[in-house]
């Protein structure tokens, strides 16, 4: 387990730009034909609007690849996996109590880390909602 999760740290470091920028090219290359060959301005504005998208979701991903060691990278590993570890300790023990009679708590965080989480959470959550558009767009 640990060197799994190992692993996927280790592969999100030495991500390789070079093809990051590759797979950003052929959907901007379509987008720059679809605008030229635009017979409208409405089409024209939906091309542009796409090329806008496109240009922003790369250089979200470019800039959080170059940076190893991100906000949404830290945030990641710092913030949202301990939260994550903490809700499925929370389940686990809500679902194992009753089955085997177990009087098992956790402890709840402290309100400080809650008022916390609540604004960086979010945060972690909108970056990687844009590296998600950023691969969906390279497709």
């Amino acid at each position: 387990m640990i060197r799994m999760l190992l692993g996927i740290f280790r592969g999100a470091l030495n991500a390789n730009t070079g093809s990051l920028l590759e797979q950003f090219t052929a959907p901007l290359l379509d987008a720059h034909r679809l605008r030229l060959a635009a017979q409208n301005d409405r089409e024209r504005l939906a091309a542009e609007k796409q090329i806008a998208s496109l240009e922003a979701a790369r250089d979200i991903a470019l800039a959080e690849q170059s940076d190893r060691w991100s906000a949404t990278r830290l945030g990641r590993l710092l913030i949202v996996v301990p939260f994550g570890v903490w809700w499925t300790a929370v389940f686990a023990v809500s679902i194992l109590n009753p089955l085997f009679g177990w009087t098992l708590t956790i402890d709840d965080i402290p309100p400080r880390f809650w008022d916390i989480a609540t604004i960086l959470i979010p945060a972690v959550i909108l970056g990687d909602a844009g590296a998600l558009v950023a691969r969906r767009w390279a497709r």
